[in-house]
């Protein structure tokens, strides 16, 4: 009896903890907002398969055209940090530096009640993804102009 009195105790002290945590999140502030716009590489070539990551861990791949559309949630704010990240490495033309990009956002909808304060939007972003051989080159060029300065 006792035994089962315990494991009564401890199955009640999960399930507070479990609702108290939901009731948390259920009374944050929220939006939702949805992004669409086109990764590109510095020569303005469409790049297809670069993922778009928000904070809440989602992720949407660009297409063939490099266009991707996001939605996601956040707190309210006017802008939202999104990763730029190519996973498939040379697949799609190069290997690309991974980037975030702070994105300004528009009310679409107001919020109707409560906590949810509204649908946001940005449209017709571009996002320029640098390849990481480029980014070396560029470095081995500053270093050998930085030395070739000091030969003089």
């Amino acid at each position: 009896m006792r035994n089962l009195s315990k494991i009564f105790i401890c199955t009640f002290a999960v399930a507070v903890a479990l609702l108290s945590c939901s009731k948390e999140q259920a009374d944050a502030p929220f939006m939702l907002f949805e992004v669409h716009g086109k990764v590109m590489d510095v020569d303005g070539n469409p790049l297809e398969g670069i993922n778009v990551i928000s904070g809440q861990a989602d992720v949407q791949t660009t297409n063939h055209n490099g266009d991707f559309m996001f939605y996601g949630r956040s707190v309210p704010s006017s802008h939202v940090l999104l990763t730029f990240e190519d996973k498939d490495g040379d697949k799609n033309g190069g290997d690309f530096v991974n980037q975030t990009v702070e994105i300004s956002l528009n009310q679409k909808t107001p919020g109707t009640s409560g906590n949810y304060k509204g649908t946001f939007f940005a449209g017709d972003v571009e996002v320029f993804m640098v390849g990481r051989k480029l980014e070396m080159d560029t470095d081995s060029l500053l270093n050998l102009s930085g030395i070739q300065g000091l030969m003089r």
